[in-house]
């Protein structure tokens, strides 16, 4: 199937769903998440923020690179998928709980209890969405429906929680009971439907020897995913240590408004690339992926010149004048994520072709560039600096980074999407 009839198809339609799950994350992102940050002050919701920032850099790591192995292999073959899914489960859980308790260590003797709190909601909410792979297997089978039902759920559940603890005036402490339930409640539903779907057993035998071909699949691309995942919050994690907690709560409202409508652009690139994966012939793969970013690019600058408009009023009415701030840096990273929703055409379109090792050269490259870059221009101008090294950030990892690879097969793409030509 082309792209062409790729929106006029039961994959358009799976986008949709996935993007009416995304809707009422957005709800909570604009509505809910704002009344707590309002209820707990810049610093406190800072201190949350880099909680949330650095969990999700662990969870990156226990997941492996599970996560784009397992869609390729369940496009091709489903059982064979969820045998994967089921076979490392504990091994993820495993490799989270060692990488976590340092830093939990770390923040009982040097935190107060407050902020110890949100880290230990963050920790276990986190492993939660951790082991809950199986979210891949609905959204790889298009099957998005039945995520955004269950998914929703767990929102629903988190935000009837968070409005409760503000409504009634509970110490911030309870605020982590929400965030928990957020995760725990899609992973049990989709867990025992799974048991449902497939009925095997999986041999000692059989599960060694999906986890070494996890393994075997999956450790260039943790660390190609992991350098990702930390210099994409490099800035939250410079700002802590020049500027503090405030800087970082600063930071994290402009951060998630800027980038809060990428679902969009992330539900149609993921529904496409079932299509794509499965391209026998390179020319027709190359050529659906230059059709991909005309179609993602003129909906990213749709969105991100809209919400750059908006700054100031925005978060005037979100936030309150606590987060005024903010409004620069909201217009500022704005412009970085188009580049950032562009970018996992190109993440993709590598894996395809099994740039598995390029990847990892890649993000170790941008990770090394983009750390000393940050704290320069952050301790020069504070959380501006961060957002500028952003976007450089951004801009270098689509475009230059990626045209190295495959005799500048990513370069060719995007002449292609920018001259409409069609290519050979």
């Amino acid at each position: 199937m082309n792209l062409s009839t790729l929106f006029r198809s039961k994959k358009l339609r799976n986008a949709l769903w996935m993007i009416s799950e995304k809707l009422i994350s957005l709800f909570g992102l604009i509505f809910i998440t704002s009344f707590v940050a309002k209820y707990i002050g810049v610093a406190l919701f800072g201190q949350l923020a880099l909680a949330i920032a650095l969990f999700q850099i662990i969870q990156v790591a226990a997941q492996m690179g599970s996560d784009n192995v397992i869609f390729k292999r369940i496009t091709r073959n489903p059982r064979s998928g969820m045998k994967l899914i089921h076979a490392t489960l504990l091994q993820r859980m495993i490799i989270y709980l060692v990488l976590s308790l340092p830093l939990l260590l770390w923040q009982y003797f040097h935190v107060d209890r407050q902020s110890l709190f949100f880290f230990i909601a963050v920790f276990v909410a986190t492993l939660f969405s951790t082991l809950d792979i199986y979210v891949i297997y609905y959204n790889a089978r298009l099957q998005s429906k039945y995520n955004a039902i269950v998914n929703s759920m767990g929102l629903l559940l988190g935000f009837a929680l968070r409005s409760g603890v503000v409504w009634l005036h509970l110490t911030p402490e309870w605020l982590g009971l929400p965030v928990i339930a957020t995760t725990l409640l899609p992973l049990l539903v989709r867990y025992c439907a799974s048991r449902k779907l497939f009925t095997f057993r999986l041999s000692l035998r059989a599960m060694q020897r999906y986890r070494r071909y996890l393994l075997h699949a999956g450790i260039s691309l943790v660390i190609a995913s992991v350098s990702v995942a930390v210099y994409s919050r490099i800035s939250q994690l410079v700002l802590a240590w020049l500027a503090g907690s405030k800087a970082v709560g600063l930071y994290s409202v402009a951060s998630s408004l800027a980038t809060s409508w990428t679902f969009v652009t992330g539900a149609l690139i993921t529904s496409a690339f079932t299509a794509i994966f499965q391209c026998k012939n390179e020319q027709e793969a190359a050529r659906q992926a230059a059709r991909l970013h005309r179609v993602i690019l003129p909906v990213a600058l749709f969105f991100a010149l809209t919400f750059a408009l908006s700054a100031y009023p925005l978060l005037s009415f979100l936030y309150g004048e606590q987060y005024l701030d903010a409004w620069p840096v909201l217009i500022l990273l704005s412009v970085a994520s188009v580049f950032s929703a562009l970018g996992p055409i190109a993440y993709r379109y590598i894996i395809r072709l099994s740039g598995y090792r390029y990847l990892t050269i890649k993000s170790l490259l941008l990770m090394a560039l983009s750390l000393p870059l940050t704290a320069l221009l952050s301790w020069q101008w504070g959380f501006y600096g961060a957002a500028v090294s952003t976007i450089i950030a951004e801009v270098l990892g689509l475009t230059l980074f990626n045209y190295l690879f495959a005799q500048g097969a990513i370069r060719k793409i995007h002449y292609s999407a920018l001259t409409l030509r069609k290519g050979k």
